[in-house]
């Protein structure tokens, strides 16, 4: 999603699944198989079973910040599958830990800023109100439009126009954009993600 002047993050958490302490792993929308860089830098097509168990990374996290796991997700990052950790560690600090899906090794460790997140929250709070569509009826629309799972949505100030911004997997397997205004509720536009518009040319 691009050109955006603020954008405020409302994630939208397909599947869930409770752990210890009452907080929720998410799993990716789409794990089954993702482009991985080879050695030799051409492209190899990675399934479920090349890359280690959730289990297996979640404990590689833990041992780098004992704690709690608050959330786990699978991603895409530039060809390479990697797990995102956010844990809350004894002492009540949030970390984010990344950890590589084929190789396991740790990636980043970091101290997450919890004055940011705070900040995010109360802008995010101010601009709903600013609104006359909600998240849910925007959600409503944007899944009329493109039948599937929301994988992301944003709430963004474009030149002052506020829009809802959706990446949605359609059922087919697609990534679609998806944008609503978020006064009137009109369509502003559908459309294939760029990745999935070159592998069809």
């Amino acid at each position: 999603m691009k050109n955006r002047m603020k954008k405020y993050l409302i994630p939208i958490l397909a599947t869930t699944v409770v752990i210890g302490g009452g907080y929720k792993i998410v799993n990716a929308a789409n794990q089954e198989s993702a482009p991985a860089i080879t050695e030799e830098g051409e492209q190899a097509e990675i399934t479920q079973q090349d890359i280690i168990k959730e289990d297996e990374a979640t404990k590689i996290a833990l041992e780098q910040v004992p704690g709690t796991v608050k959330k786990v997700e699978l991603d895409d990052e530039n060809g390479s599958l990697v797990y995102e950790f956010e844990i809350i560690s004894g002492d009540g600090q949030e970390f984010d830990v990344k950890i590589d899906a084929l190789t396991t090794t740790v990636l980043k460790v970091e101290a997450d800023d919890i004055d940011d997140d705070a900040d995010d929250e109360k802008e995010e709070a101010a601009l709903a109100k600013q609104v006359k569509v909600t998240k849910e009826e925007a959600t409503k629309i944007a899944l009329e439009e493109v039948p599937g799972t929301v994988k992301e949505m944003e709430l963004d100030d474009e030149d002052h126009l506020f829009v809802f911004e959706f990446e949605i997997l359609s059922k087919d397997g697609k990534e679609y954009d998806v944008k609503i205004d978020a006064q009137t509720g009109k369509v502003m536009k559908v459309e294939l993600d760029d990745e999935d518009q070159e592998d069809e040319d």
